[in-house]
């Protein structure tokens, strides 16, 4: 049950990139953001609201760290994948976004002070690697003739932007659900991605919405943010953070089947041959990072 929670997750996360590509001309980024959190933060509210109102004391005594989690993973991660869609494919989307994992990596080795091994090391070679591929289409011979896109480089920092959440989830305390945590932090989201919507969307834009507009923010705010945390929480509950961690990888494959079947984009060898260097990165940086935790854990036995 567990896998299938987590495999169910990333299926809806692998949904983003198509949606951001698709709706890139006919739906701002903001609102899309915007009207996602909205409904996701009012049902995260309605189920946690006991262990919020219990814990309410704490919400408040720590609105900067709520903000930050709010900024990071709700206010530039999720907007910024939906600029990406304006100028990058919804394939490049699925594998850039990849790195956050990494970045995270990198991110505890400085601020948590976590060791990076050799292994690891090699593992981000190869995806350093993987990434170059992508950006330049493997035309290394002739870079003056290639034309870089800015939402290639726009979706390397949505993916360093969750590392930067996930390193602040570290900082959870046990008597805090994370369902109440999400939802606090979408609610928090939510006022602020409100605000720039309003200074930086026209009016008639907002107001000329469609039914269709209005169905995938209702899918957005149940599927991609609600359900998909929900479960994929449940998963890494029940599995463990190592065991669930290569089935993440398995969104690039999701992302580049829908792209294909739905927006009709062409696979690139260029982008295969740096997808497959960034997931084996990714996954012997992994599993690198595994062994000192299996050796703690048998310390502790």
């Amino acid at each position: 049950m567990g896998y299938l929670l987590a495999v169910t997750a990333v299926f809806l996360w692998s949904l983003n990139p198509i949606i951001s590509n698709y709706f890139a001309t006919s739906l701002a980024p903001l609102e899309i953001a915007f009207s996602r959190w909205l409904i996701a933060g009012c049902i995260l509210t309605a189920i946690s609201h006991r262990n919020l109102w219990q814990n309410r004391r704490w919400f408040i005594s720590n609105l900067k760290y709520l903000t930050l989690l709010a900024i990071s993973g709700m206010v530039i991660t999720n907007t910024l994948i939906y600029y990406a869609g304006h100028t990058a494919s919804a394939i490049n989307i699925s594998l850039l976004n990849t790195l956050g994992p990494i970045f995270l990596l990198i991110l505890s080795h400085f601020f948590l002070k976590q060791h990076i091994s050799s292994k690891q090391l090699i593992g981000l070679f190869f995806i350093i690697c993987g990434v170059v591929t992508i950006i330049f289409k493997g035309d290394f011979l002739s870079l003056s003739k290639v034309t870089l896109v800015p939402g290639d480089f726009i979706i390397l920092i949505n993916a360093f932007c969750f590392a930067v959440y996930s390193l602040l989830q570290t900082k959870r305390p046990p008597h805090i659900s994370q369902t109440s945590l999400l939802a606090a932090s979408a609610l928090i989201g939510m006022i602020i991605l409100f605000c720039l919507m309003l200074i930086f969307v026209p009016k008639r834009q907002i107001t000329n919405l469609s039914p269709i507009d209005y169905g995938v923010f209702v899918y957005l705010g149940i599927f991609n943010s609600v359900f998909a945390y929900l479960a994929w929480n449940t998963a890494l509950h029940r599995l463990g953070s190592i065991k669930i961690a290569v089935i993440y990888y398995t969104l690039p494959l999701f992302s580049t089947t829908e792209a294909y079947i739905l927006l009709g984009e062409k696979i690139h060898l260029s982008q295969i041959l740096g997808g497959i260097l960034v997931i084996l990165g990714i996954i012997w940086s992994n599993q690198a990072s595994s062994l000192p935790t299996k050796k703690a854990l048998a310390k502790k036995e």
